[in-house]
């Protein structure tokens, strides 16, 4: 990934990377910070750091590793900022909740998978119903309008859809031994 003959990561390199893993990155924080907006920006405020930073990094290591490492830090600072909040896990729990994230990776990581597989086995029309309700975040009003269908005929498609996504990640997970 590298975009030069040295072991250093440029900021071109450190875009890509950021691109690349978003995601699992505020996925992370969100297990700490409860209110998406404040993951968000504690996602934004980490991406400072990561370029801040960029020297540090051994390009031999794990860069999401290294970015969830400096998330952390970063969780614990906004923490720290607004701890008047009733929303605010103790430090202790923090702690505990990022030893498990680590600990269970590996199967999030085929959870993932295994989701990827069964979205690709649905209808092009129940896809791109998933996809505007759960990675867009479009409202059932809005998307009921776009279908020409009633909200509360979404809600029950979106819920036997849920099923049978549960249903087929679980098989995966069967047929790869991880249930």
């Amino acid at each position: 990934m590298l975009s030069s003959e040295s072991n250093e990561l440029s900021t071109r390199d450190l875009v890509m990377l950021l691109a690349k893993h978003d995601r699992e990155m505020l996925r992370y924080i969100m297990t700490f910070l409860p209110r998406r907006a404040d993951a968000e920006e504690v996602l934004q405020r980490t991406a400072v750091v990561l370029w801040e930073k960029l020297a540090e990094f051994d390009t031999q290591r794990d860069f999401l590793a290294w970015a969830l490492h400096r998330a952390y830090y970063e969780i614990l600072n906004f923490r720290k900022e607004f701890a008047r909040s009733k929303l605010v896990f103790a430090e202790d729990v923090v702690q505990q909740l990022s030893e498990e994230r680590v600990e269970h990776a590996s199967y999030l990581g085929e959870m993932k998978e295994g989701l990827q597989l069964c979205l690709k086995k649905l209808q092009p029309r129940d896809l791109e119903l998933i996809q505007g309700r759960y990675f867009e975040s479009k409202s059932i009003k809005e998307m009921a309008a776009e279908f020409g269908k009633t909200p509360k005929s979404l809600y029950r498609r979106l819920d036997r859809l849920r099923e049978l996504i549960q249903a087929c990640v679980e098989k995966q997970l069967k047929v790869n031994g991880n249930v």
